[in-house]
């Protein structure tokens, strides 16, 4: 889809209890992002919807945002951006039917079950795991200082556009009895939502800044808490010392290597000594500018007028929706169903996977050791044992068509002419389905088998088998549904697939979804499969464990395999009996209509 063509729904909280900053970040999201931008305001209360239609009618020179106060049904986005901090589960569900949701810097119930997390402030280390986390999505300005001054002469204190604990109050006054800067060295933020303060003589009130940065340049420090402003102050070249809130507020500031004066009331003696720690001042400031670079702003709005999901929340099998995270990566996010156990993946990748000349060939090899056409005779030959169970199954007088679904350049149709079954491939590759007719002289059709036709399909069908192909499709339901109907009573489905219960995702699940191919949308496993299949009519009545790896056993077990026979065979005997093969087989067969 065209970026022009693209939709993004953006939801910010703001107002009392969230303040604004979310709604000023939102804000200048919604100017770089090049599409339609429409604002929901249920996270927001009437001074931040008045403060939003204000910005709105500031907009420059292309189609301003739209807002909405509620969604209508059926209204779909191609991204929904939520920007408010606490989300429930609820709340996220209410949101999934309209689009693909995106929570920043998400610390709710959203976090363990939301398509996509990108943190740009950074959190506790070893708490969560969000797709992307850097601090180069914060979107920061320019650094317009290059001294840090010892001692410090002038200072502002902000604390948000609410500031419903009272730190610039508290802030102020430890300053004024201290005696720490002269009349007028001080200012005061004053955010939107600011109910009425009395601010100590001499101090500079600024009030609804419309852009804090240039303010923050002007200062020799800034005191705040721990969030996006800090940031901010840091990108501008200017030190900050925190003043928190809470102490988790504190934990994070410290992580994240701040310097602090406590929370509750200021440490008035330690912020003696920050404000002549010129070097530990100089230094915060420094190392955060190498770390972000001299590229400050867009790469947030970049990353998400790129985002584009395949998959889905739900269950790609049962359907069941709510189902939580269980692991994310750059470009991916993996769910396990709490109903069928199935691991699907929802993905972000910035291309799907095409499967050309370039998959059977370059790619293959480079996952094998050799190209697709290389294996030919390999796998050819390792199909016969497929080919036997298939003729158990079906009986000694098969009445029918083998239709193999994903059939590549045809190895597995290969063995069945060898066994003298008729035989019927179907592929996406325009490349192999030509091979196939053309090398194996065997009836094939390029198409895509969730949508073909019936008309495109031999009649009749005796079986439908899918080699490591099944966990290809986005909707795994709607394949074994349609495989259900083109079988008659007796028909078999077979099938090729990972193992999400095999050694290598016990010992390390993570390591085992990292490594997974980005184009399989499911991994299944032979726990629960009969039940799963006979959802959709179907008796499984065979299960064989494959791509059994003795020296995939962890630690000195591995290590033996590799270099003792008598080892590695007994590994491998444990590894057929426990079922820790990598990959395994199904066979399942029609029984009622």
């Amino acid at each position: 889809m065209a970026e022009a063509a693209r939709s993004f729904l953006i939801v910010p909280a703001a107002g009392a209890g969230a303040g604004m900053g979310h709604l000023a970040r939102c804000l200048r999201l919604a100017r770089a992002l090049p599409s339609r931008v429409t604002f929901l305001s249920t996270r927001m209360d009437s001074a931040a919807r008045a403060l939003l239609a204000q910005e709105i009618r500031r907009f420059p020179g292309r189609p301003r945002p739209g807002a909405l106060a509620r969604l209508p049904a059926g209204a779909r986005y191609d991204l929904v951006i939520v920007d408010a901090r606490q989300t429930t589960k609820e709340e996220l569900e209410d949101l999934l039917p309209h689009g693909p949701v995106v929570c920043l810097d998400e610390g709710g119930e959203a976090a363990a079950f939301a398509p996509f997390l990108v943190d740009t402030i950074p959190g506790l280390p070893g708490k969560r795991k969000a797709n992307l986390a850097s601090l180069a999505y914060l979107e920061m300005p320019r650094r317009a200082r290059r001294i840090v001054h010892a001692p410090i002469r002038t200072v502002i204190v902000s604390f948000g556009g609410e500031d419903r604990d009272g730190l610039s109050e508290m802030m102020l006054d430890a300053l004024d009895r201290a005696g720490l800067f002269p009349p007028g060295a001080t200012t005061v933020v004053e955010g939107p939502l600011f109910t009425p303060r009395r601010w100590p003589r001499g101090v500079r009130v600024l009030k609804n800044a419309s852009s804090l940065a240039r303010h923050l340049a002007a200062h020799d420090l800034l005191i705040t808490h721990f969030g996006i402003t800090a940031f901010e102050a840091l990108a501008c070249g200017v030190p900050v010392i925190l003043f928190n809130p809470t102490r988790y507020h504190e934990k994070l500031g410290t992580a994240a290597g701040f310097a602090s004066v406590g929370t509750g009331a200021p440490r008035v003696a330690r912020l003696r000594r920050l404000l002549v720690d010129a070097g530990r001042l100089k230094a915060q400031v420094d190392d955060f500018n190498e770390l972000i670079g001299r590229s400050r702003t867009g790469r947030l709005a970049s990353l998400l007028a790129a985002l584009a999901l395949r998959g889905s929340p739900t269950c790609p099998v049962c359907g069941r929706s709510g189902n939580r995270v269980i692991a994310r990566l750059p470009d991916r996010t993996y769910r396990r169903c709490a109903r069928c156990h199935t691991v699907a993946l929802e993905s972000f990748a910035a291309r799907p996977k095409r499967y050309g000349k370039e998959y059977f060939s370059r790619e293959y090899k480079a996952q094998y050791g050799r190209t697709y056409l290389q294996d030919f005779e390999s796998i050819r030959t390792s199909s016969g044992s497929r080919v036997s169970l298939l003729r158990g199954l079906l009986g000694p007088d098969v009445r029918g068509t083998v239709v193999d679904v994903g059939c590549a350049y045809g190895p597995f149709l290969a063995a069945l002419k060898d066994a003298g079954l008729p035989a019927f491939g179907v592929d996406v590759s325009p490349g192999a389905v030509s091979w196939v007719r053309g090398k194996l002289g065997i009836p094939a059709v390029c198409a895509a088998f969730e949508t073909m036709g019936r008309s495109s399909l031999p009649r009749p069908i005796a079986a439908v088998t899918m080699w490591y192909v099944l966990e290809h499709f986005t909707n795994t339901g709607l394949v074994l549904r349609k495989a259900f109907s083109l079988l008659p009573i007796g028909g078999v489905l077979a099938f090729s697939t990972p193992n999400g219960r095999g050694l290598s995702a016990r010992r390390s699940l993570a390591a085992f979804l990292r490594k997974s191919p980005a184009d399989h949308f499911t991994i299944f496993s032979p726990r629960g499969l009969g039940w799963l299949l006979g959802e959709y009519g179907l008796a499984l009545r065979r299960v064989r464990v494959t791509g059994h790896h003795p020296e995939r056993f962890p630690g000195v077990l591995g290590r033996a395999a590799t270099r003792c026979r008598p080892v590695h065979g007994a590994l491998l005997l444990l590894s057929r009996i426990m079922g820790l093969g990598d990959t395994f087989e199904a066979y399942a067969v029609k029984e009622q209509l």
